[in-house]
């Protein structure tokens, strides 16, 4: 639509409509934006260019004699096109980088992380690392729960402690669990989970078949049961918004989902390989608690490897020309703490 001088002028009044709608909240009427500098052109002419607007979906009225605000449609565009042209960041990516710390542990930078892009967009923020085979383990331990259940306890070189539930089809016996873990030990005290499959397969051959059976299980089994990722939210209480929904029992619905973030992976991991900042508006999310807000994402890397995701969630009505340069920047500075340990 927006391709020549005269809708060019429609891109503007869009602009206009929109930059103040984000900051008041209140439809916008043509007579304001016919009054605007940047405008130039009468009021019969804006009322005409707000309807063609109107009519292609880009704004609407939400009562019959009020102004206009932005449809979905509208504040999709005025992402992907209108801020696309602007560097709005004022941002010391080292001042903030030294807000992170200087941890070597991917767990507490991350947790800080959170934190941080919270504060820097007063929204919820929240940082996603998938559990991933790069965890260097120190220990194993197996624990007998029951005839035909362990738990496998891994600790890491933080200290980090994974707990794996692990079902058996038949009981083991003592000898067999002890022979076990003293291989588990033995191939992956010091590895990588990566690296201790390579190294398996050597102590394995030693092993009888029972313990090797109790190996598969206890590490890479499907009968193992398991969270897939570390979530690190910070300030949930800010979706506690009436802009998001005037029902509190849906808002509180909406704070407690983000213990589980199994709903988002889908939108997550559609990013995975994109370097760049993804913004899903309302029903782009595919979450039907999220119809009323806005998902801020960009995904951060060690290694030149997927090593998880920071975003920012809040109502649809945020500042994206401050917000989305606050995450862009934040993944930046994430990545650069994770390699820099």
């Amino acid at each position: 639509m927006f391709n020549n001088t005269k809708t060019n002028r429609a891109e503007l009044i869009l602009n206009l409509v929109i930059e103040q709608y984000l900051d008041f909240g209140i439809p916008v009427s043509s007579k304001f934006v016919s009054s605007a500098p940047s405008i130039k052109a009468s009021p019969a002419t804006v009322r005409n260019e707000m309807c063609m607007l109107e009519q292609n979906g880009y704004i609407y009225s939400p009562h019959t004699s009020a102004g206009r605000i932005p449809t979905h449609k509208g504040l999709r565009y005025f992402v992907d096109n209108i801020l696309a042209a602007k560097n709005s960041t004022s941002l010391t990516p080292q001042k903030l980088s030294d807000s992170l710390g200087h941890s070597a542990d991917p767990e507490v930078i991350c947790e800080k992380a959170s934190k941080l892009i919270a504060d820097m967009t007063s929204l919820t923020g929240f940082v996603v690392m998938p559990k991933t085979n790069d965890m260097v383990i120190r220990q194993l331990e197996l624990v007998r729960l029951a005839d035909r259940r362990l738990l496998c306890v891994l600790i890491d070189e933080h200290d980090h402690v994974q707990n794996r539930v692990v079902e058996l089809d038949k009981p083991v016996s003592e000898e067999v669990l002890q022979q076990t873990l003293q291989l588990l030990n033995t191939a992956l005290s010091g590895f990588t989970m990566s690296e201790g499959a390579e190294r398996l397969p050597y102590f394995i051959k030693q092993s009888n078949e029972d313990v090797y059976d109790l190996v598969k299980r206890a590490l890479f089994g499907e009968q193992v049961t398991t969270n897939e990722q570390f979530i690190f939210t910070s300030d949930e209480i800010r979706l506690l918004n009436t802009e998001i929904s005037s029902d509190t029992e849906t808002l509180k619905k909406l704070i407690t989902s983000f213990k589980d973030i199994t709903p988002l992976m889908p939108m997550l991991n559609s990013c995975q390989y994109s370097d760049d900042v993804h913004v899903y508006i309302g029903e782009e999310t595919g979450v039907e608690l999220l119809q009323n807000c806005t998902l801020i994402v960009k995904p951060f890397k060690k290694l030149n490897k997927l090593a998880g995701y920071v975003a920012v969630v809040g109502p649809i009505r945020m500042d994206y020309t401050s917000v989305i340069p606050a995450v862009d920047i934040t993944a930046n500075i994430l990545t650069s703490a994770l390699n820099r340990n």
